[in-house]
């Protein structure tokens, strides 16, 4: 298997991305291309076949650069989870523009739901909110004609983006979910493995319109001639690389959103508030569980921040952070705020203004709101009982060095970032390679950098609780 090839590809929030990735792990080639997206108020949305073109682009311009001598073994895809996307079987054309899992269009569609949390947490894993894709769904429905009348003739399909991408891919030969993709949907049941009738009955929802569930890796059909053999959602392939495999081991992913995910072993266990997650699985392996808490909003706020007018460069966040004397703090609630709190009515606040306020003092907290959130997350998790043995960060938005700092200085708690820039892509390809039988030991040894809190325990405890301060202000601050 020495030329052997395994090609990565990557459907994200911003972009799209592919890669070849060596036998041992290494990424010889990468491409990207952005994706365009609409976000006004409460709606966000893409074109479907912007996030299909775009994929497709990314993996062409990455196979016309493979050299005479390397054998493609499988194409792995991982995508964003919760953003849905519905087309005609016979057309192939999507019936309506998809709904990323930022739009909060169905926000009353998910509180009228008659079903309770507690009920759909134990069966799911999660919580009703327009966050997830059922509700999205059933908001299509009903507001577009294209749809209902797809429904009414039995040629709609409704999937994540993953299963939009091979189907198209394979000719529409394979309409298939990996486990992980059907759980963001709200309709799959963990503990049965398979969609929840009592659940697809309350959003009026028929399970003949969604793809078969299956595991993680197996066999997803063939594009050009080329097996697919993997295929999960972008945080369980993120988790995979991160080497999270043990019960106590915990990463935090720092992306267009973050989140932080903890390995709680084969049983799967609930904390209020928190997901109980679904891990990516081969066909021969028992799925493992994580808890994980997200932010709505991380590499998306510093773009948010350029947006108002405040040059906030990823680059020299290291920079910024060393010249900031009097950082705000913000609370970024751009579309809300995720885990523990499920608030989709909270908006953005900032507080601590001084006539000698910067612009280093906002770029800097909004990094440092990042980590109080991710702290809110962690605390509420181990307050529940549960050990974290390890934090490992990834993702491109840690790779400066005051994120993980600054992390470990607000939790008290050593960090050890990774320097992988995609793990995403890296997680994909490790699920693949380990189907295909190659060997997979040193994919995961690499060079990490540790941080270790620079405050003392008080100072920490100090700094946390100033944070929440302002939190308890923030949230229920009268909105104008």
């Amino acid at each position: 298997m020495e030329n052997s090839i395994i090609i990565a590809l990557d459907q994200g929030s911003s972009s799209s991305k592919a890669a070849a990735i060596t036998a041992g792990g290494v990424i010889l080639k990468e491409t990207q291309k952005p994706v365009p997206f609409r976000a006004e108020g409460n709606i966000y949305e893409y074109s479907a076949e912007d996030l299909l073109n775009t994929q497709i682009e990314a993996l062409e311009r990455v196979l016309s650069s493979l050299r005479a001598g390397d054998k493609i073994a499988a194409i792995a895809l991982s995508c964003q989870r919760s953003t849905i996307v519905l087309w005609d079987k016979n057309t192939g054309k999507p019936l309506c523009p998809a709904l990323s899992w930022a739009d909060g269009r169905a926000a009353e569609i998910s509180a009228q739901n008659p079903l309770s949390q507690e009920v759909v947490h134990s069966k799911t894993g999660l919580y009703k909110t327009p966050f997830f894709s059922a509700p999205k769904i059933a908001w299509c429905l009903q507001n577009y004609p294209e749809v209902k009348q797809a429904l009414n003739n039995g040629t709609l399909l409704a999937g994540p983006v993953g299963s939009y991408i091979i189907w198209h891919m394979t000719g529409g030969k394979t309409f298939a979910c990996d486990y992980a993709c059907a759980q963001r949907t709200l309709l799959f049941n963990i503990n049965t493995l398979d969609w929840d009738g009592e659940i697809l009955k309350s959003f009026g929802i028929p399970a003949s319109i969604l793809p078969k569930p299956v595991p993680s890796a197996g066999n997803f059909g063939e594009y050009k001639g080329i097996k697919i053999a993997a295929f999960t959602g972008d945080q369980q392939a993120a988790a995979l690389a991160c080497g999270l495999d043990k019960r106590a081991k915990a990463c935090i992913n720092y992306g267009t959103g973050a989140f932080f995910l903890l390995n709680i072993g084969e049983e799967p266990k609930g904390v209020k508030g928190i997901l109980t997650s679904i891990s990516a699985v081969s066909e021969k392996d028992k799925p493992q569980f994580l808890l994980e808490g997200q932010i709505n909003a991380a590499g998306s706020l510093f773009t948010w921040l350029k947006e108002i007018g405040v040059d906030a460069e990823l680059s020299k966040l290291d920079e910024y952070a060393l010249k900031a004397k009097n950082p705000v703090y913000l609370l970024p609630a751009l579309g809300g705020l995720g885990a523990p709190y499920w608030d989709f009515s909270a908006a953005p606040a900032m507080a601590g203004f001084k006539i000698e306020t910067k612009r280093e003092d906002i770029v800097f907290g909004a990094l440092r709101s990042l980590c109080f959130l991710m702290a809110d997350i962690v605390f509420y998790v181990a307050k529940a009982g549960f050990n974290i043995e390890e934090i490992q960060s990834g993702g491109g938005l840690s790779l400066n060095d005051i994120l993980p700092q600054t992390q470990s200085d607000v939790l008290g708690m050593p960090i050890r970032q990774s320097k992988r820039l995609n793990t995403t892509l890296i997680g994909s390809a490790l699920l693949a390679a380990k189907h295909e039988g190659f060997d997979v030991s040193d994919w995961l040894k690499e060079e990490y950098k540790d941080f270790k809190p620079a405050v003392t325990p008080i100072e920490s405890k100090e700094l946390y609780a100033k944070w929440r301060a302002f939190f308890e202000w923030a949230v229920k601050a009268p909105r104008l």
